[in-house]
């Protein structure tokens, strides 16, 4: 028993170094994306001329400012909740509430990641690029110099699977210790 607590212990604390090393992504994204928006502003209003693509390039970044922050988001329960009735959150009911939520949660990004896979191949398939930014010659396809969409895609498709695993972790570690709910598990033990 107390060998399996610990285990249990560790297996949480470095899926949420983990996941926490990527949220730290999603704030250099984001830092990312205020000096573009700083470069373009300036170049705009001082210099009559904007920085080219910029406002297609804070598209792109918001991707990764979004999906870097899941994983931490759904592993410490940070997400939007509203609480309505404290009770259903305590003791076996709360237990099971949180695995039900969790497993509803895991599937429904399931679904959404194979969705966005399928819109991925299906950009590879069609050639789909984006409209204004460059890509280096390496990542560029053979008759465009535009940076093909499939690797956006991708990356949004890979980041809701991983977000997926962060789920069905948790779920793994709320539902080895029953009685507790995936509020408030990692906080009691770290």
């Amino acid at each position: 028993e107390y060998r399996m607590n610990q285990f249990l212990n560790t297996i949480e604390r470095l899926a949420l170094k983990v996941s926490r090393s990527i949220s730290v992504l999603a704030g250099l994204v984001l830092l990312w994306i205020v000096v573009i928006t700083c470069i373009d502003v300036i170049g705009r209003y001082f210099f009559n001329s904007p920085l080219y693509a910029g406002a297609e390039i804070i598209k792109v970044s918001m991707a990764g400012v979004i999906f870097f922050s899941l994983p931490y988001m759904f592993f410490k329960n940070e997400h939007i909740i509203v609480d309505l009735f404290p009770i259903f959150k305590r003791g076996y009911l709360g237990w099971i509430l949180g695995l039900v939520f969790l497993g509803i949660g895991g599937y429904a990004l399931w679904v959404i990641g194979d969705k966005t896979f399928s819109l991925a191949m299906r950009s590879l398939e069609d050639g789909d690029t984006y409209e204004y930014i460059i890509a280096p010659s390496f990542l560029a396809r053979p008759n465009s110099e535009f940076l093909p969409k499939v690797y956006i895609d991708t990356f949004i498709a890979v980041s809701i699977y991983f977000t997926v695993f962060m789920i069905a972790l948790k779920f793994l570690l709320v539902l080895l210790k029953p009685g507790s709910n995936a509020e408030s598990s990692e906080e009691e033990n770290l």
